[in-house]
């Protein structure tokens, strides 16, 4: 009888050990949309940093979700913690939204957010809105931060790079700027909620 119990007992601890490590390595889910734990990332396996919900407008209406991979947790959003590469932004839509829309979320979002200007910025935020246009059914988009440019991803094929340090902390600065897109993403994005 002793040793059905002690088998039994190594049972359910096998049984619980393997629940567990399914749970982490499956990530969590956020509006429907699985958040990995770990994301292939400029060929690296690189964990979730952060997450969060876009919402926008007085009624709350469910843009995308985002994930931010990176080495080391952000926490604070401070430059130290923005510079190591790579850095990945992973973005899930819940909507879908015609060229026109997403060109203008994009000026918008840079031109009320982005804390850092450059000569090039015009040319680069065209560039950007060239590589994304209309939003429809399942889609996906990645952004990789790598040393010396920003590669972009459509439903993982590569649309487009941007090079240079300058665009990337004027993006970065949208994130975890004094204007993010809103508060409640940006201490999402920390992990502040």
């Amino acid at each position: 009888m002793g040793s059905l119990s002690l088998s039994f007992f190594k049972k359910i601890i096998i049984f619980c050990l393997i629940l567990f490590s399914s749970l982490s390595i499956s990530g969590v889910k956020l509006e429907g949309v699985d958040i990995p734990e770990k994301l292939t990332c400029a060929g690296q396996e690189v964990p979730v940093s952060g997450y969060g919900l876009r919402t926008a407008t007085f009624f709350k209406i469910k843009i995308y979700v985002l994930g931010i991979y990176a080495n080391q947790k952000i926490q604070q959003g401070r430059m130290e913690e923005l510079n190591q590469r790579p850095l990945c932004f992973s973005f899930t839509y819940l909507k879908d939204f015609s060229d026109k829309d997403v060109d203008r979320a994009w000026d918008y979002q840079f031109k009320e957010s982005a804390e850092h200007s450059y000569p090039e910025l015009k040319n680069d935020l065209k560039s950007l809105k060239s590589f994304f246009g209309e939003i429809k059914g399942n889609r996906k988009q990645m952004i990789e931060i790598h040393e010396d440019s920003v590669q972009f991803y459509e439903n993982d094929k590569n649309v487009g790079t941007i090079k240079g340090k300058d665009f990337q902390k004027a993006f970065l600065s949208i994130w975890f700027g004094k204007n993010p897109p809103t508060e409640d993403l940006k201490n999402s994005l920390l992990g502040k909620n």
